[in-house]
């Protein structure tokens, strides 16, 4: 038993050490190339009322229920949801046709506020369409080990809704 204890508060404390070593920082990025101008593609990111077309949140959870502020584009522009998994909210901070635009989003039970954003990189006749999420994890040790996992979350959510702006945007 004594063996175990030791063994035991070894792992403990190797837990801990490295939960301090690794970094708590959030960021999370996936990119696609869709054949549209950057005012095509504007127009479904800028206006949350179209984010339903291509959320892969929306297409995966069906207990979402989303609930759009006073303004539904441009800056000021506001959602929350709340779901089986959660809930949250995003405002929108920065919309530019050259540039995309930018968002600050919170979850419920966690105080970070997390800067995210669909960036436009033009290129020609295409553009390159990034969607990001940057932020500090918290609190420290536990949110760093979510820092290292959460590309692994949301990685995948974020390529499939990129693919799907792109169906959408491409065929209007």
């Amino acid at each position: 038993m004594n063996k175990f204890l030791k063994v035991f508060g070894v792992i403990c404390l190797l837990v801990i050490i490295i939960g301090l070593i690794i970094p708590n920082e959030v960021d999370v990025r996936r990119s696609v190339t869709i054949n549209a101008s950057n005012e095509q593609i504007h127009r479904f990111t800028n206006n949350l009322e179209r984010w339903p077309k291509w959320s892969p949140w929306i297409q995966s959870d069906p207990s979402i229920q989303t609930t759009l502020g006073e303004i539904h584009s441009g800056v000021g522009a506001s959602q929350s949801w709340v779901s089986t998994s959660g809930s949250g909210q995003l405002t929108l901070t920065d919309s530019s046709i050259d540039n995309g635009i930018v968002y600050d989003m919170t979850f419920e039970g966690d105080p970070t506020v997390y800067q995210a954003g669909i960036s436009y990189q033009n290129n020609g006749n295409n553009v390159t369409v990034t969607w990001y999420m940057k932020g500090e994890m918290k609190p420290i040790i536990i949110g760093n080990y979510f820092a290292l996992m959460m590309d692994m979350f949301i990685g995948d959510s974020f390529k499939q809704g990129l693919e799907m702006l792109k169906r959408e945007v491409e065929k209007t």
